[in-house]
């Protein structure tokens, strides 16, 4: 149920989009909004201390699976669990959604490489310049989409490859 109440609000939401965002190069964006499953931590962590490295300052949000053991604790990253954003009632993606629409980002990077609901949800109540990562369906998500994967393919993209793909193409960017 939970799923079609954020996919029902997840077409209200595209169909208002306006479409008019200031596109900015690598070297102009500064605040990046992270998205991720926790099945790919270990790449999505590579490529978020990359981010740091080059001077961004990125802000996480990772969805975890419930058969995800790992503690998470430790680590600067909201973390949402499948059992949290399952709830009906009370569920923090509702609060996680409202807090992200009063922030400003530079760009959103989507880690996901298969359909997360949830995450899709806060990709599209973040507010960027600009919001990349892999088409996985019908909405207009994305500013700068990686597409044209071959049938099947998707499942074996490697989320590392994702994140040199986006940080290539934000490179060739001519912002003006």
């Amino acid at each position: 149920m939970q799923k079609y109440i954020l996919r029902n609000k997840l077409k209200k939401i595209y169909k208002k989009k306006s479409g008019k965002n200031h596109f900015l190069n690598w070297k102009d964006i500064h605040a990046i909004l992270v998205l991720f499953d926790t099945a790919y931590f270990e790449e999505a962590a590579n490529f978020i201390n990359q981010l740091i490295n080059a001077g961004k300052k990125p802000t996480v949000y990772a969805y975890k699976r419930k058969n995800d053991k790992r503690d998470y604790s430790n680590l600067d990253y909201h973390i949402l669990s499948e059992k949290e954003a399952k709830r009906w009632l009370g569920s923090p993606i509702y609060t996680i959604a409202d807090k992200l629409k009063k922030e400003r980002f530079d760009a959103v990077i989507d880690l996901t490489i298969c359909q997360n609901i949830s995450l899709e949800y806060l990709l599209a109540c973040a507010h960027a310049s600009i919001k990349t990562g892999l088409k996985k369906n019908d909405f207009p998500q994305y500013d700068l989409a990686i597409t044209n994967l071959a049938i099947g393919e998707a499942n074996r993209f490697r989320v590392s490859e994702l994140g040199k793909q986006i940080v290539y193409y934000l490179n060739k960017i001519q912002a003006g």
